[in-house]
């Protein structure tokens, strides 16, 4: 019993940090391989002017989802559902002038006061799912300009003390900042075969 709890007091640590990385595997599948209740939102409400449309089964070590990103008046959308089905949230990747000033000077001022230095590789608007009404996220979504999103979503590259990392990063629609999760690359993504 008490090797049992030593056990158990060394793997704890290792479930935590695990929490607060971002290990993610996009895997590509067709629209016939997503959830039924899945393929048919995307039928009924996807635009008819979109391009590039594309669907993923995704795993980030902590949660399985379904995905569908496309281009929508030159904007990148990424649709993601849970893996019963349900809308989670719709994310649009946006640029630095595109944020309202006061949000981004909020968000550059929590990155200056944390890292020595630092570069924002994308940010992404996000549109949350609120009491199941999919419609209504998905409707905010596409009328993103003239419409605040719940969230800002990024992926920081940082350095301090010498170390380089990577964090996934969100910020509320002020631009105050609420978590973050260290990316971690899996070497055999990258691979040439």
């Amino acid at each position: 019993m008490k090797h049992l709890l030593l056990l158990f007091i060394y793997i704890l640590p290792i479930f935590a940090l695990a929490q607060d990385n971002k290990i993610e595997k996009e895997d590509r599948i067709k629209l016939e391989e997503m959830p039924e209740s899945v393929s048919l939102f995307l039928k009924e409400n996807l635009p008819e002017n979109i391009k590039k449309v594309r669907y993923y089964y995704e795993t980030d070590g902590q949660k399985k989802s379904y995905e569908a990103k496309f281009k929508y008046e030159r904007y990148n959308f990424s649709v993601e559902f849970n893996k019963d089905g349900n809308l989670e949230d719709v994310e649009i990747t946006a640029k630095k002038n595109e944020l309202i000033k006061l949000v981004y000077d909020n968000i550059e001022a929590h990155l200056e006061q944390n890292h020595e230095r630092f570069r924002i590789e994308k940010i992404q608007a996000q549109y949350l799912s609120k009491d199941g009404d999919a419609k209504n996220t998905f409707y905010r979504s596409i009328n993103f300009r003239k419409l605040q999103p719940d969230n800002y979503e990024l992926i920081v590259a940082t350095k301090d003390k010498g170390k380089l990392e990577k964090f996934e990063m969100l910020f509320d629609e002020m631009g105050i900042f609420e978590e973050q999760r260290k990316i971690i690359r899996n070497s055999y993504d990258y691979l040439l075969f």
